[in-house]
């Protein structure tokens, strides 16, 4: 099959429903490719010959932007550079050009090559992920506990940080302390306005695992999410970028609302929240959904799903517990060369065949079971009992 051929096929599996990670697994390419021929697609799919390849050659001949409009550009970079909590990229310069009328509208390649020229620019860590890394849900949610922080004063905080990765939709919630009761209270507030996931995912901290004493116990995090049918997805440990998407929106978070402004005490902070919710999903473009804002996106998302609960849940209190009847828990794991499966204080011996590779370790409540699974495959089920946690 030759390249022409594998861009036709990728576009036929994409639009009878496949997963993008698993046309890029097939055909060996990266999901950067996918997602590349399936934009050429939607914008020729009148065109017969779509997936060939077009031309490199000048459309124009190339001439230096005008000085007038360079100058522009840099005052509208530096403008947005001076706005709290706004975002400073080319996509955004241009949407600013377009409103303020300039014309011609300069491209993203001129806007990206003149904020370099002027030093503007900034160095963007990329980390690789293997292919073999597993992808077990299309709707995500992204939780991170940001934190401690300081206010002069009033003492440390923490943040409890929400986002839909779908439609890039946040949530924040400033807390004194990492207690579950609080984290909880959070994803309920942003699952009964913007609706629940397909998954919940985070990574290893304490406060949403549960407990090192008793580590089947697990806390009221997981079962809040479980009760309400919503697995939880563990990524692995010291990867913080298998969570990417939240992690990127905190360092927004931290540049352009906690650093962008002074506050008393937490109880300003909390005031100035839902100003930065708010403005965050109504003008912040994401790229990898056509520079649409999340207010956009979602507005052509169907109905979700929302939570009917009380935010602050009775069963949260000290002396109520929430039962751990039902659902699933996924750690997403590495295997090393001593083939240890690392879960919360156990660990499990797997099968050689999983050396150097990723695994999904689900932990079935219900039927008390740890299934160890690679692409989708069961290859090992151990017996997982939690009978014997009273709550």
């Amino acid at each position: 099959m030759n390249e022409y051929e594998q861009r036709q096929e990728a576009i036929n599996r994409y639009l009878l429903g496949e997963k993008i990670s698993k046309i890029a697994h097939f055909f060996d390419k990266s999901r950067k490719w996918v997602h590349h021929w399936i934009n050429r697609f939607k914008q020729k799919k009148d065109d017969p010959g779509w997936y060939k390849d077009e031309s490199k050659a000048p459309k124009n001949i190339a001439v230096k932007t005008e000085a007038e409009t360079e100058q522009q550009i840099l005052i509208i970079r530096k403008e947005l550079m001076n706005e709290k909590m706004a975002q400073i990229g080319a996509i955004s310069i241009q949407y600013e050009c377009e409103r303020r009328g300039i014309k011609p509208i300069p491209d993203v390649w001129t806007i990206n090559r003149l904020i370099a020229k002027h030093g503007l620019n900034k160095q963007i860590s990329v980390h690789k992920i293997p292919k073999d890394y597993p992808e077990l849900f299309c709707h995500i949610h992204q939780m991170d506990l940001v934190g401690p922080r300081y206010i002069k004063g009033d003492g440390k905080f923490y943040s409890v940080n929400v986002i839909d990765t779908t439609t890039h939709s946040c949530y924040v919630k400033a807390v004194r302390t990492k207690s579950s009761e609080s984290i909880v209270a959070a994803i309920a507030a942003f699952w009964k306005t913007h609706g629940m996931p397909d998954a919940l995912q985070m990574d290893n901290e304490l406060a949403f695992r549960g407990s090192n004493r008793y580590p089947r116990s697990f806390g009221k995090v997981v079962r809040f999410a479980l009760s309400q049918g919503v697995p939880i997805v563990f990524i692995p440990v010291a990867e913080p970028w298998r969570n990417g998407i939240i992690e990127k929106f905190n360092h927004t978070y931290q540049q352009r609302f906690l650093k962008a402004y002074t506050f008393e005490n937490l109880e300003k902070l909390s005031e100035q929240e839902q100003a930065f919710i708010n403005f965050h999903n109504s003008k912040h473009r994401y790229s990898s959904q056509g520079h649409q804002t999340p207010d956009e996106v979602k507005a052509l998302q169907l109905r979700p799903i929302l939570y009917k609960g009380i935010i602050h849940l009775p069963s949260l209190k000290k002396d109520n517990k929430i039962p751990l009847n039902q659902g699933c828990i996924y750690f997403i794991r590495f295997i090393r060369s001593d083939l240890k499966l690392y879960l919360p204080n156990e660990v499990f011996i797997v099968k050689a065949t999983l050396k150097y590779s990723y695994v999904v370790a689900e932990i079935n409540i219900h039927n008390h079971s740890l299934i160890i699974r690679q692409n989708y495959e069961i290859i090992e089920v151990f017996p997982y009992d939690i009978s014997a946690i009273n709550w």
